[in-house]
């Protein structure tokens, strides 16, 4: 996949003012575009950024799929849940990028 034709390869996790919402997604090379344009939105909280990640679109499908499983439905659009759902978006994201076998404290 592709974003303005490069790779996408960063994956981030936001929540706004309220913290009542919140979002994850996937962009290409340089996040600060990006990101500036959720806090527009006002999503101004990161709460996760991982850069220089090839398969940050593979993480995005894996945290899409468990909150579907769990039955997580979005509030908004298709990445925005309500904020209860932090905790599995947080934890794929980071056994993500433990080494096989490990899993993330």
């Amino acid at each position: 996949r592709f974003c303005k034709c490069k790779v996408w390869d960063i994956f981030y996790v936001v929540t706004g003012d309220t913290a009542q919402t919140v979002k994850f997604g996937v962009t290409s090379h340089d996040s600060r575009a990006r990101l500036r344009r959720h806090q527009g939105d006002g999503f101004n909280t990161v709460l996760k950024l991982i850069t220089d990640l090839p398969d940050a679109a593979d993480l995005e499908r894996a945290v899409m799929a468990a909150l579907r499983l769990a039955g997580v439905l979005p509030v908004r659009g298709r990445e925005y849940f309500d904020v209860s759902a932090l905790p599995v978006i947080l934890d794929i994201a980071d056994n993500w990028l433990a080494p096989p076998g490990e899993v993330a404290a």
